[in-house]
């Protein structure tokens, strides 16, 4: 059986896909799915890319080659224009002028399945308000949404996104605005129009949103990733009323994985096809089954975090669409400056029951630059994803180590909240000034611990080095600094500890110490431990 087949649930999900097979219509972008060749050839990826992977994905994680190249030549040989080509998928997006040819390639022997392309669902912000310039000192106007994460304690401590590549997909960008000269740009491509230039039309929305993530202009914008690296890639087209398809986004999140970035910041959501016959059923909205879904798991399996809004079309249960479905994925819910969820923001639970969003942060009235010299408000979870993208990056930065589920992970174990999660907030608004105090006073041996606090048996250490195989001692130290247990340790990765707390001794509700002795040198992290 194949790995799209293999992919796809067998019940509800099955009988739509028959469905949409039955129903495609010609002139309309549609994926094309193929049948497994061992003879697929190796990608050649950046050093950089090279070392995500090892460090932060998975060994059995897809993409490492390409798609046949027997299959390329044959789809070309009947004429249909190849929009993109998917590592990730095993599948090229193609446009189909005519019904002989669709006709044609379903009959095409490694032709595993095909299937219309998806469109964007427009999530217009909600309301904006355009501001003039003012001069105040600092972060001026966009302070709020960034202390609400406590980012500015955060940047006094030195961090700013330093080391940190991050992929921002979105409808375009103008970087003549002053917020942008600082911005270090490593590359950008337009997926729509196949060039260099990323501008394009409806560019408005990703100088919003980049200028929220990385602009720096004291008195306007600071951004939480001021300091970081960018991709820039232009996946959306706004040209009149056509919507986007998802093949853009695929094909810029294999470009970004093979320059080895470690974030994606993606303000989009997907659910539509040509007719509304062929949109995702609820029954869809899994975590496995959608295409830009599928292809975010892809990228956190390849160590890469995707941080990704929930959408706009709450307050209804189950009203996020794809990719934020995703298991995989961090996904971004709207609240005010007061804290109360904003009714638009899409709500979980997902048809399989798991919670969405993971986080909310700042997504109404949030400050951003506009035009090529002007600043607004606007709402929208498309303005609270990249202050989370933002605050994940600076997470990085101080532990470059941490996987995407680890990440997540500590959003979760550390939003306000974590004990009472729900499909609205999340686990809330996070806070994670810890883990950038504990590095800042001691950086030469102090280890993350997560989850954090815990109640559980298991917990997580990562070293600031590649020691955990050759750790010969652990230790849970009590606040009196004494050793109250030896602890059983298992090697993750070479900077990633599972330890097994005691379960011989009673524990209290405090803090205690672990420490990790390799060589002569030990290793330390806090851990508070609550009961459950």
């Amino acid at each position: 059986m194949s790995i799209c087949r293999r992919l796809l649930p067998l019940l509800t999900v099955t009988s739509y896909l028959l469905t949409v097979t039955s129903y495609l219509l010609a002139g309309t972008p549609h994926w094309v799915f193929f049948e497994d060749d061992p003879a697929r050839p190796p990608v050649k990826l950046t050093v950089r890319a090279e070392q995500r992977l090892a460090e932060r994905g998975s060994p059995m994680a897809k993409g490492r080659r390409g798609v046949a190249p027997a299959y390329i030549a044959a789809l070309n040989q009947t004429g249909v224009r190849i929009r993109h080509i998917s590592r990730f998928l095993n599948a090229v997006s193609v446009e189909i002028e005519h019904d002989e040819q669709l006709e044609y390639l379903t009959q095409l022997p490694f032709v595993n399945l095909i299937r219309p392309v998806a469109q964007r669902m427009i999530t217009a912000p909600v309301q904006d308000q355009q501001l003039a310039r003012i001069s105040e000192l600092s972060y001026g106007p966009s302070f709020t949404q960034s202390e609400m994460l406590h980012i500015p304690a955060i940047h006094d401590l030195g961090y700013d996104g330093s080391g940190v590549l991050i992929g921002v997909f979105d409808t375009g960008f103008i970087m003549n605005h002053p917020v942008f000269d600082q911005l270090d740009i490593q590359d950008r491509y337009d997926f729509v129009d196949h060039e260099v230039d990323p501008s394009g039309v409806g560019h408005e929305h990703g100088i919003n949103t980049l200028s929220i993530l990385g602009g720096y202009y004291p008195g306007e914008v600071i951004g939480p990733a001021f300091g970081a690296t960018y991709l820039l890639a232009r996946t959306e087209n706004n040209n009149s009323e056509t919507r986007v398809e998802e093949d853009n986004w695929v094909a810029a999140l294999e470009w970004a994985d093979s320059l080895g970035v470690d974030i994606v910041s993606s303000s989009l959501n997907y659910r539509d096809f040509d007719g509304t016959a062929d949109d995702y059923p609820p029954s869809a909205i899994d975590g496995e089954t959608a295409i830009i879904t599928r292809a975010a798991n892809i990228a956190a399996e390849r160590g890469i975090l995707v941080v990704n809004s929930a959408s706009n079309d709450g307050p209804s249960p189950g009203s996020i669409w794809p990719p934020a479905d995703s298991p995989q994925a961090l996904i971004v819910g709207a609240i005010n400056s007061d804290g109360d969820i904003m009714s638009w923001s899409s709500r979980g639970p997902t048809y399989d029951g798991r919670l969405k969003p993971d986080v909310v942060a700042m997504g109404a009235a949030v400050y951003m630059a506009s035009s090529i010299n002007s600043y607004r408000t606007s709402n929208g979870t498309s303005f609270s994803t990249p202050l989370i993208a933002g605050l994940a990056a600076l997470l990085i930065q101080a532990h470059p180590q941490l996987s995407p589920d680890s990440i997540i992970a500590i959003f979760h174990n550390h939003g306000d909240r974590a004990g009472s999660p729900d499909n609205s907030y999340g686990y809330g608004l996070p806070d994670l000034r810890d883990f950038f105090q504990r590095l800042y006073n001691d950086p030469s041996n102090s280890s993350l611990v997560y989850p954090n606090p815990s109640s559980g048996q298991l917990v997580n250490l990562v070293l600031p080095n590649p020691v955990a195989q050759l750790v010969e001692e652990a230790n849970l130290i009590n606040i009196k600094g004494q050793i109250i247990a030896s602890l059983a340790t298992t090697s993750i990765s070479e900077y990633t500890l599972q330890v097994n707390l005691p379960t011989h001794v009673f524990l209290a509700d405090q803090l205690y110490i672990i420490t990790l002795q390799v060589g002569n040198r030990v290793y330390s992290g806090k851990l508070i431990y609550i009961k459950s």
